[in-house]
């Protein structure tokens, strides 16, 4: 494969449902230098980045965390692509299920609206605003499966954070280029909050605005950080038996389900790729927020 091979070249390539990348097929620099595959449905609809298909390891080593949950790591095949949001749903484009009568109006809690994430959202909302969206656009909305939300966050990547890895165990000066996490502003903000934080400042202490800051090789922003995302799994204790599609881990009575990213609020052990935590589907907290898969 030449080196100059794009990212949007592989799109193109990858039209067909059987076409199937594996994350050897692009760089991580070629796919920095590539123009990302935008879709936007509505005016008020997400923008959405076409993600490839591909192959990738989900889960984390020993090395990286001793935490059971995230272990065994195993390879999982993606095998069709699919689009997802460019950054975290937002106030703004929430407020138009709103308007419609299709959502409930969630609190701020101070921490600003317009062009920040949504918060206050419960799982099913977050479905809910999913199913809006559908029946407005005639396209499949739906939130991401757990490993959908962790292929698309590495971008090809296999460090914890996708930026690469850390300096030292509290974390990466790095990260303040990529994410809205626990730095040395919200440190500064929030003393009482006295787990490790990224050794920078991103000038963000709660919330900021989406795509304020880097996006990962495939075009993507807040993919750490920000707020926590709602993906569609119900939460099992570890991957013994996971799917290896790619598809949702589901049961009919499901306690908790799953969020993916860390906050704002979260420091360096818990804003990595491979960090999970599992909710229970009715809690709508200021760290908790939404991005969707359009299926194409």
């Amino acid at each position: 494969m030449p080196r100059d091979f794009s990212l949007e070249s592989a799109l193109a390539l990858c039209a067909g449902a059987a076409c199937v990348l594996t994350l050897a097929t692009v760089s991580a620099d070629a796919a920095e230098t590539s123009a990302a595959r935008v879709l936007r449905d509505c005016p008020a609809c997400p923008e959405m980045v076409v993600i490839p298909a591909g192959e990738f390891m989900m889960g984390s080593e020993f090395a990286e965390s001793g935490h059971p949950d995230e272990k065994p790591r195993h390879k999982v095949t993606i095998a069709k692509p699919f689009a997802l949001s460019r950054t975290e749903v937002t106030f703004d484009q929430w407020a138009a299920c709103v308007a419609e009568g299709k959502c409930r109006e969630p609190s701020d809690d101070d921490l600003g609206r317009g062009d920040r994430p949504v918060i206050n959202v419960t799982w099913q909302e977050a479905r809910d605003f999913a199913a809006w969206l559908s029946a407005k656009t005639g396209q499949r909305y739906r939130l991401p499966t757990e490993a959908e939300w962790e292929y698309a966050a590495r971008g090809g990547t296999a460090t914890p954070w996708f930026w690469g890895t850390a300096e030292s165990s509290f974390g990466s000066h790095l990260a303040c280029e990529y994410a809205n996490t626990h730095d040395e502003t919200g440190k500064e903000a929030h003393p009482m909050y006295v787990w490790s934080n990224h050794p920078c400042a991103d000038g963000f202490p709660e919330t900021a605005p989406t795509g304020r800051f880097k996006p990962n090789a495939f075009g993507l922003h807040d993919m750490l950080g920000n707020v926590r995302e709602w993906v569609l799994d119900c939460h099992k204790p570890g991957y013994e038996g996971a799917p290896a599609d790619g598809s949702a881990v589901d049961a009919e009575a499901c306690e908790k389900r799953i969020v993916r990213g860390g906050a704002w609020i979260d420091g360096a052990s818990t804003t990595r790729a491979a960090y999970r935590h599992p909710e229970k589907p009715d809690s709508a907290t200021y760290q908790i927020g939404v991005r969707l898969v359009r299926e194409l």
